[in-house]
């Protein structure tokens, strides 16, 4: 269809404008499943990360954007025809939009997710909300930890210029959560689901901070 055609165009564009200014890179795309649903779970440092982590992907992304974005007409087509993307409320997944993630996902369509919900302030990890958890355990698709380093430095919620900044981003293998799966769902099991994402997530950074990129 010609929208994958422009969506596989735009990647291609970022991914060409991202290797010198960026010097970008990205390792461990073995990790992402050739085919089948998948959860990319990632940290947020800026609003370049679903542009730097699609242009590192070896499939097609389905994203996840907060619902202000889509206030432009052109901006929601862009969105949803060409990127894939879902609005959603940052502080609460409504249900017509659980059941738009629930859809892509049995159809065997790759979602990025930012488990924390927003932007960092200060570069650091902080904790997952309940959403993770809740679709991970609805869906059982596999997650792929991701960890993006550098785009904080580029472009922070805090900048108004981009600035040039090395870029790495190194997915891993997916997350252990076949113990979690066999508990009854609850609040209290979403928030571990969403724990053991963002600590596989850590790990990926101890990795990126190691220089352990293989």
């Amino acid at each position: 269809m010609i929208w994958k055609f422009l969506y596989y165009l735009i990647r291609g564009s970022i991914y060409c404008l991202a290797l010198p200014l960026f010097r970008f890179k990205a390792f461990g795309t073995e990790h992402i499943p050739s085919t089948g649903r998948a959860i990319l779970a990632s940290n947020h440092a800026s609003y370049l990360d679903p542009l730097l982590i699609g242009a590192g992907a070896t499939r097609r992304i389905n994203y996840l954007a907060k619902k202000e974005l889509f206030s432009n007409r052109l901006f929601h087509f862009i969105l949803r025809t060409i990127c894939g993307a879902l609005p959603v409320d940052r502080d609460q997944l409504d249900r017509n939009t659980l059941r738009e993630i629930f859809h892509l996902l049995n159809n065997n369509e790759m979602l990025l997710v930012f488990p924390e919900g927003t932007r960092t302030h200060d570069g650091k990890l902080g904790e997952a909300k309940l959403g993770v958890g809740m679709i991970a355990y609805n869906t059982k698709a596999p997650v792929i930890p991701v960890y993006i380093q550098g785009t904080y430095d580029i472009l922070s919620r805090s900048s108004k210029r981009i600035h040039c900044n090395t870029c790495r981003v190194l997915f891993g293998p997916p997350v252990a959560l076949s113990d979690c799966y066999a508990d009854n769902k609850s609040k209290e099991l979403y928030k571990e689901i969403g724990r053991k994402i963002m600590e596989s997530i850590k790990e990926l950074e101890k990795r990126v901070q190691r220089g352990d990129l293989r």
